[in-house]
């Protein structure tokens, strides 16, 4: 089995042969590999995966790599270490280009955020090769406070949320993504008004009902379902999360022309008396 490593470079806000300070530069280091250890460990058994220490360098620019390995023999780190490594790439992108904060970066906004105000002061480039198809993770000034704002939206979006507003019902929605709401296992569906994302907790019965976390993305994306549960509003009205007891896909089906022609829109009426009848010009 492929083995699961990450180099992580970091330079000076001045360019390569610029200063860098120790307790930036490890610092930055940590910081990055706590928060791709909180990208990992939304994964079944994550949370054993450990890194060890394969190469550190301080030449410019300071660089580590490490080797995932599990300290459970009964964990196999490489699949889902490359699972975690890929929702990592993601969600940081989703953070810088759209605003998106995932479940993992919330739990993890305080590491996060100082993570990336270095590239503010000190550090001018924080790079995180993940070693696989995933792409390279690039922290710069500019991504870096981009990314801040997406930090700044959220909280105060946070604050808006009224969780005493809720009604148990059902939502019709597409599925965009599959992945986990502060550890529990989720769906995030697409508001058709808003066109915003929003999390669909599962319980574990249904989760257990749908399988392993990994292969939803494949079974559901896309998807049109309907989800019966506990529906959370925010304060303007708008769908703020659901705690999901059960859902299912809604497949259309075809439809022949002879049932089409079956169907009686204006109920009898020849459609000159349902035009007058609409008008106004009906007679007795």
């Amino acid at each position: 089995m492929a083995t699961e490593r990450v180099t992580i470079t970091v330079e000076s806000n001045i360019g390569e042969d610029g200063p860098l300070t120790v307790m930036d530069t490890l610092d930055q280091f940590k910081d990055a590999f706590e928060l791709l250890a909180a990208a990992i460990s939304q994964e079944p058994g994550g949370e054993k995966i450990r890194w060890r220490l394969e190469r550190l360098s301080k030449n410019s620019p300071a660089t580590v790599t490490a080797v995932a390995y599990s300290d459970d023999p009964e964990i196999i780190a490489g699949p889902l270490v490359h699972r975690g490594k890929q929702r990592f790439s993601r969600d940081m992108t989703a953070l810088r280009d759209s605003g998106e904060v995932s479940p993992w970066l919330r739990q993890k906004s305080s590491v996060a955020k100082q993570f990336l105000r270095r590239n503010l002061n000190g550090v001018g480039k924080t790079a995180i090769l993940l070693e696989d198809d995933a792409p390279q993770t690039v922290i710069v000034e500019r991504s870096a406070r981009a990314s801040l704002k997406s930090f700044e939206r959220a909280e105060v979006a946070a604050e808006t949320e009224d969780k005493s507003h809720s009604e148990f019902g059902m939502v019709d929605a597409h599925v965009g993504r599959a992945d986990t709401y502060h550890g529990k296992p989720a769906i995030y569906i697409k508001d058709r008004l808003s066109g915003s994302l929003v999390p669909c907790i599962l319980t574990d019965e249904l989760a257990a009902k749908e399988g392993p976390i990994h292969s939803w993305t494949d079974a559901w994306t896309g998807k049109r379902i309907r989800v019966k549960g506990r529906i959370y509003y925010d304060r303007d009205g708008k769908i703020s999360r659901v705690s999901a007891v059960d859902m299912e896909d809604v497949s259309p089906r075809d439809v022949s022309l002879e049932e089409l022609r079956e169907i009686d829109l204006l109920g009898g009426k020849t459609p000159v008396e349902h035009l007058d009848e609409l008008w106004g010009y009906a007679r007795d």
